[in-house]
This record gives C-alpha cells, sequence and structure tokens, in this order.
C-alpha cells in the first residue's frame, strides 16, 4: 500500500497540475473526509482534488495518481490494523519542511472532516472527550511553525507529534465508524 504512494512523485504531478496545495495537505483532507463517514468514486474524488488542489483536470494517469491518495487512507483506516501512514516527506528534507508539512496534513484532515461532515449532518450530535480532544489536538498542530533547529531532540518531537497525529486521526475514524453499536442505527444509514 505505502509503496505506491511516494510524496516525491505527488509533488511533482502536483507541479505539473499546478495545484495549489501540498500532497501532504490532500491526503490529509481525504482521512478527514473518510473519518465522517465520506466516500466517493473516483470521479467524485477527482472533482474533490481539483477544488482542494485549485488545478485543472487531471488526465488518466494523473487522475490514477490522485485516487490512490484517496484509496491508500481508506485503506490505512479501514484496516483494523493501525495501518494509516501520513503522507509525508521523508527523512532527506529538512526538518522544518517535515513540520510544515504535518501542520498541512493537519490542516488538510480539518477541512476533510469538515466537508465530510457538513454532508453527514446530525443536529444533536456529541462527540466523545477523546474524540474532541482529538480534533483540539490535530487543529493546534495545523497552527505548528517550524522554530526549532534541526537537533536531535526536534527529531524526536517531530516523530513523537507524527505518531500522535496518526493515532488521533484513527481514533477519530474507529468513533465514527463504530457509532451503530454505541448511538443506535440511524448512524449506520449516514455512513454508507
Amino acid at each position: 500500500m505505502a509503496a505506491s504512494l511516494e510524496h516525491d512523485d505527488l509533488a511533482n504531478l502536483f507541479l505539473s497540475i499546478g495545484a495549489l496545495q501540498p500532497p501532504a495537505e490532500l491526503h490529509g483532507y481525504a482521512a478527514g473526509f473518510i473519518s465522517v463517514g465520506g466516500r466517493l468514486e473516483q470521479d467524485g474524488w477527482l472533482q474533490h482534488c481539483i477544488d482542494l488542489l485549485d488545478c485543472e483536470a487531471p488526465n488518466p494517469e494523473q487522475s490514477d495518481a490522485l485516487y490512490t491518495v484517496y484509496c491508500t487512507a481508506l485503506l490505512g483506516l479501514e484496516s483494523g490494523e493501525m495501518d494509516l501512514e501520513l503522507l509525508l516527506p521523508d527523512d532527506e528534507f529538512d526538518l522544518d519542511q517535515r513540520i510544515a508539512s504535518l501542520g498541512q496534513w493537519c490542516q488538510g484532515f480539518l477541512t476533510g472532516f469538515a466537508m465530510a461532515g457538513k454532508q453527514q449532518v446530525d443536529g444533536d450530535k456529541t462527540y466523545s472527550e477523546e474524540l474532541t480532544e482529538a480534533i483540539s489536538d490535530i487543529a493546534a498542530i495545523a497552527q505548528v511553525s517550524a522554530d526549532e533547529g534541526d537537533d536531535e531532540e526536534g527529531e524526536q518531537d517531530y516523530f513523537a507529534v507524527s505518531e500522535y497525529v496518526r493515532i488521533a486521526a484513527m481514533t477519530i475514524f474507529v468513533e465514527f465508524n463504530a457509532m451503530p453499536s454505541e448511538h443506535g442505527g440511524d448512524a449506520a444509514s449516514r455512513l454508507h
């Protein structure tokens, strides 16, 4: 799954289609959208990509690559094996670039969460304390700035925060997708 989705390849694709957002943000958007129960076929996803990335319609090969972003997030979340991997630049990039990408991933997650949430309106919805805290933390991390140096402590902090975001995203997904047993049957029709 992860081998078919490389940050650098997507960054090059984004440049070629004139995308205004980075790959990390699109992947975060997919994860947030899916977490709330949003599901799309390829054509629907591509329309989201065009809108989010503010770019021209991609050719078929580019479309397949963009759909892979969605599918990878979906498979990572639905696997039940905690397989979600954040699409972030690898260790060859400077720490400040990786920190900025983590913030962009979080921003994308919040945007996707909000977009799918609008489609899944549930007037008196209350969320668990864990979900509320996870969303709040992701929102705070979305505001991150890279003011730390490239020291070992900064690397460890980056890894810890990235792992926290990954777990938080999966926690949100599990809560939204486990609702039928906890909150009654009406949520099941909302998710599919």
